[in-house]
């Protein structure tokens, strides 16, 4: 039996995506990442968190870092917008370069945790990924269903942790291939669910096909208007800086 962990509504996540690609070796890549880009970050106030992954899809972008935040706003506190005024001249070089860096900020809907999951079992040495974009009208439908009974049904998946869902605020792209996603005729909002499980090969479980075959899930899909799925296996996990 799985249980809600009620996290103050007001929380958040900053994620974002990356792609060093063939422009920046990736030894390069993750020193500069690890070492000089995601230190910075663990002072500045509001920021709880960080995590890199590793995609495990062999989709692009390649690799992502996640940033629980106490708000969404921490955003566009002074503190975290002055990090890229004081950015090195190596960083601001390395992200020129890159064919990608896409920054969202979410805010937080609603977190569901398996009772057995040990907090030394968190964040997952896996995650899934999912963005789905849902027109206005449909959107407490789509919640509805999410929260009442996906969220319970993939709680039964063998080496499933914890379920994480937030809304989009705000999504910034830099690098060299960075252009806006153009706009939908209907307005639409933008979610994303992150799933921490255990192992991988979990997208072939029984108890995974079964949360994706009901006759709710297939009423509801059929108003979503755009859907990605990707896996992610865990890189590194930062330990936050003592101020």
């Amino acid at each position: 039996m799985s249980s809600y962990r009620k996290v103050d509504s007001n929380q958040g996540l900053i994620l974002v995506y990356s792609e060093p690609g063939d422009s920046v070796a990736t030894e390069e890549f993750n020193d500069w990442y690890d070492n000089e880009h995601v230190p910075p970050r663990l002072v500045v106030p509001g920021i709880l968190t960080s995590a890199r992954y590793k995609a495990a899809d062999s989709k692009t972008p390649s690799w992502i870092a996640l940033y629980d935040i106490t708000s969404p706003d921490v955003a566009k506190s002074v503190a975290y917008q002055s990090l890229r005024t004081t950015a090195s001249d190596r960083e601001n070089k390395l992200i020129a370069g890159l064919p990608l860096l896409n920054r969202r900020v979410y805010s937080h809907v609603l977190t569901y945790v398996q009772p057995h999951a040990a907090p030394s079992s968190l964040p997952g040495r896996y995650l899934l990924i999912v963005h789905m974009q849902v027109t206005l009208e449909e959107e407490e439908e789509f919640n509805r269903w999410y929260n009442e009974e996906h969220m319970d049904l993939l709680s039964k998946v063998p080496g499933w942790l914890r379920g994480r869902r937030y809304k989009l605020v705000e999504s910034v792209y830099r690098g060299i291939n960075a252009k806006q996603p153009t706009k939908d005729e209907k307005p639409c909002a933008d979610y994303l669910a992150i799933h921490d499980v255990e192992s991988d090969g979990f997208m072939d479980l029984p108890e995974l096909k079964h949360a994706m075959q009901t006759p709710w899930r297939e009423k509801v899909m059929k108003t979503i208007v755009g859907r990605e799925l990707r896996r992610f296996e865990k890189y590194k996990v930062f330990k936050q800086a003592q101020v």
